[in-house]
């Protein structure tokens, strides 16, 4: 039986659900919402397989969550946000064609601790990847304070409408 990673008991979606390359996952992102707002928590470090997964997983999260046009999200990040290379190109490459896809209104918060290792690196590659698709990107330490973020910003889109 196909899995669709939804389930009736637990309205998250796991990255693992949805993997289908040669190796396991490394890392994971689980994927749930808050009224208007995707929340992922994100545990690295993470390989291409994982990120792949990534990429069915939010589109399926849209699909179900953000049908109204504006993607957004907070990306709480655990124990690494590092990946290779390869992982890397894969997320830009899933991110960019699911902009161009969809084209929603992109605001993503990221939050980290001070020890997320490789935090510090990664926020500085996906930033480019951010402004590229001209996604409103910022990160934080507290959660309390990326999601007041991330509401001013869709109160902001929703005023324009």
């Amino acid at each position: 039986m196909f899995d669709s990673g939804f389930s009736e008991l637990s309205p998250d979606l796991h990255t693992s659900a949805f993997s289908t390359g040669k190796f396991a996952p490394h890392g994971e992102f689980v994927l749930t919402s808050d009224g208007e707002v995707l929340c992922y928590e994100a545990t690295g470090p993470f390989n291409v397989e994982a990120i792949r997964a990534l990429g069915v997983t939010r589109r399926k999260a849209y699909k179900r969550w953000q049908p109204n046009g504006t993607f957004a999200a907070i990306v709480h990040w655990h124990e690494s946000a590092l990946m290779s290379p390869e992982a890397f190109d894969a997320y830009r490459g899933g991110y960019v064609r699911f902009i161009q896809d969809v084209q929603p209104k992109s605001i993503v918060a990221w939050v980290a601790q001070p020890d997320v290792e490789g935090m510090y690196i990664m926020v500085q590659k996906f930033a480019e990847v951010f402004e590229h698709t001209q996604t409103d990107f910022r990160f934080f330490t507290e959660m309390d304070t990326a999601h007041r973020w991330v509401a001013n910003a869709l109160s902001r889109i929703q005023t324009r409408k």
